[in-house]
């Protein structure tokens, strides 16, 4: 009856070692980037007539946008054109 007991009591040291040898560890690290917003785009249109009858049209578009540099930096960029014409 020991022997079974001395059997019984190797038996499970030798499988906690073996659960033991194969527990490994692993780490993940992971980097997210934002994307770069979709451009965005306004305009103004506004035409006038004077007393004279001469007709003046004012437009003015704006736009936004941004993008990746090479250096993995995010750049936005704002462009605003005015036009003016007299006719």
């Amino acid at each position: 009856m020991i022997r079974h007991w001395l059997a019984a009591s190797a038996a499970l040291v030798m499988m906690t070692g073996v659960a033991v040898a194969q527990t490994s560890t692993s780490s993940t690290t992971q980097s997210t980037t934002a994307a770069p917003a979709a451009p965005s785009s306004s305009s103004n249109m506004q035409q006038t007539t004077d007393v004279n009858g001469v007709v003046t049209d004012k437009t003015q578009t704006s736009t936004t946008g941004s993008a990746v540099t090479p250096s993995g930096n995010l750049a936005t960029t704002h462009t605003t054109t005015s036009k003016t014409t007299v006719q």
